[in-house]
């Protein structure tokens, strides 16, 4: 009987790999890099070139939906949306191999969504007939900056605290039984989430044909689009880490691990409330998810050093 359960259990396992290798292999991984790669020039020249042709007369505004003297700037918006979908698959493709190279990669995530949103700022007040800058909008934009700026030595933090390289490639042939199950467990999750991640994208996909068929419009509406996207998909992180964080009581029993990721389901809590927020309150929130993910990390290595 244990016989034929180990026979079961590594037919399992052996689907189970076939399955994410066509996902989240290396090699998909790389052609995708490509894809990305390829995708976000070509529409970043496009909507570049639109631009250009709109602000100098030779295409009409009417065509297109770019109003004149439209910022450059603006077109940037277009592959930032692009490269933010290859690091979402980024955070999908770590998961199964480290807890903490996942939840980086949402920090890095919400990191490029708010450089985003710093281009559209900027191209925003380029863009606008004045030739004057306020005393508010550079106040709105140095706050930004410096949250931006302690956004990512926050994110540097979480790096250098987790080590270069820790953590390896979790082979299951050298792993116990409960390490299998677990590796095996994450590579299901991962799984789930690429499912949930493509539904989602061709729900937002959906909701964009409802939008006027015009640039203009259709840059805007990948904006709010985008916000409606990465809020639903950091609710599901969430539910994410919270499976992930019940797996680890069948792996381990040490306080440290508990704690550790009982404090990155929190982190990702505050990183999904970061989307009901506007101004300075999003920018506090991101940082205060980061820091408090970068504390938690801190602490779990300060047991591990210390209680060994």
């Amino acid at each position: 009987m244990p016989e034929e359960n180990n026979r079961f259990m590594r037919k399992i396992t052996q689907y189970l790999q076939n399955v994410f290798s066509l996902f989240l292999s290396d090699q998909t991984k790389s052609w995708f890099e490509k894809f990305i790669f390829l995708t976000a020039t070509v529409a970043y020249i496009l909507h570049f070139t639109l631009i250009f042709l709109v602000n100098n007369g030779l295409l009409l505004p009417s065509v297109v939906g770019i109003e004149r003297h439209t910022s450059m700037l603006s077109a940037i918006n277009t592959p930032f949306s692009i490269i933010l979908i290859y690091e979402i698959y980024l955070l999908i493709f770590y998961l199964p191999t480290s807890i903490t190279s996942y939840l980086g990669h949402q920090y890095e995530v919400v990191a490029l969504i708010f450089i985003r949103k710093l281009f559209d700022d900027l191209s925003s007040l380029l863009g606008n007939n004045s030739n004057v800058i306020g005393y508010s909008e550079l106040k709105a934009l140095s706050i930004s900056f410096t949250g931006l700026i302690i956004l990512l030595l926050l994110i540097f933090l979480f790096y250098f605290i987790n080590g270069k390289n820790r953590t390896r490639k979790e082979e299951l042939d050298h792993c116990t039984r409960k390490e299998q199950k677990f590796v095996v467990s994450k590579k299901i999750i991962a799984f789930g989430l690429i499912v949930f991640f493509i539904l989602l994208f061709i729900h937002s996909i959906i909701r964009l044909k409802n939008i006027d068929i015009s640039v203009n419009s259709f840059v805007y509406g990948i904006s709010y689009t985008s916000k409606i996207f990465f809020s639903n998909f950091f609710a599901m992180l969430i539910i994410t880490d919270v499976l992930l964080l019940i797996f680890t009581f069948n792996l381990t029993d040490r306080f440290s691990k508990i704690i550790r990721n009982s404090g990155f389901i929190i982190s990702t809590i505050l990183l999904k409330m970061s989307f009901m927020t506007e101004g300075v309150y999003n920018i506090l929130t991101i940082n205060i998810a980061v820091a408090f993910g970068v504390a938690m990390l801190a602490i779990h290595q300060l047991y591990q050093r210390k209680l060994k």
